[in-house]
């Protein structure tokens, strides 16, 4: 159970990194937009979790940079990047996943594209210049077609940093050759802890059965 756990903690680990690398983008004069900026990582949720409908509507939007999330209100949104709430049914539906997003970047303007067959989404990122909170607005053109705008200091390229304290993945690699060698270490001390142990058993139980054995020939003999 414990090798299960570390296994299991290495390769949500390994998923994060894969994941961060498909999140940087590279614009203009070397710069680079790092969309992890406009995220929570881990399942936290989605950053945008209220983004409000241009028409006057109590249903809403979520939106969630680089990083997938899920909702648990019996609806589908599941790993998702962006998800609409049906304030009627009170369920939240699945519009966008995180693999099928494309980046462009054009004079000055950065844009997110998602299409699969829920939807299709247009992700504007506007540069804020200011500390203030960050705005959204959501758009609905379709049935099927969605706009959201973000508005924040981190949509500008080199502006915001993200603190992460992931390892490369080589040191990944060595972690779990490591790993696996404990366990065949530790798995191979355990057995010969307890091989002794059963082996007297077995010999003692053959003892036993010998010894019974020769008793009952003893005793027909006699007779």
């Amino acid at each position: 159970m414990f090798h299960l756990t570390i296994y299991y903690s290495l390769y949500i680990l390994i998923q994060t990194v894969v994941s961060d690398s498909t999140c940087i983008y590279d614009v203009e004069n070397g710069l680079q937009l790092d969309i992890r900026t406009v995220g929570f990582a881990n399942e936290k949720g989605p950053k945008y979790n209220q983004i409000i409908h241009t028409n006057p509507t109590t249903n809403s939007f979520s939106w969630n940079g680089c990083f997938s999330y899920s909702k648990f209100d019996g609806g589908n949104c599941s790993n998702a990047a962006a998800c609409y709430f049906d304030s009627i049914k009170n369920i939240s539906i699945l519009i966008a996943k995180q693999d099928t997003v494309q980046f462009t970047y054009n004079q000055g303007s950065s844009i997110l594209s998602y299409e699969t067959s829920h939807g299709y989404l247009t992700v504007f990122l506007i540069y804020r210049d200011t500390d203030d909170d960050d705005t959204t607005i959501a758009h609905q053109d379709d049935t099927n077609i969605y706009k959201f705008y973000i508005e924040s200091r981190c949509c500008c390229p080199g502006m915001c940093h993200y603190s992460t304290h992931t390892i490369s993945r080589f040191i990944i690699i060595i972690i779990i050759i490591i790993v696996f060698l404990l366990g065949y270490i530790i798995g191979g001390i355990i057995f010969l802890r307890y091989k002794p142990k059963e082996s007297n058993r077995c010999m003692c139980l053959n003892f036993m059965s010998y010894m019974q054995h020769r008793y009952i020939a003893i005793n027909d003999q006699e007779i």
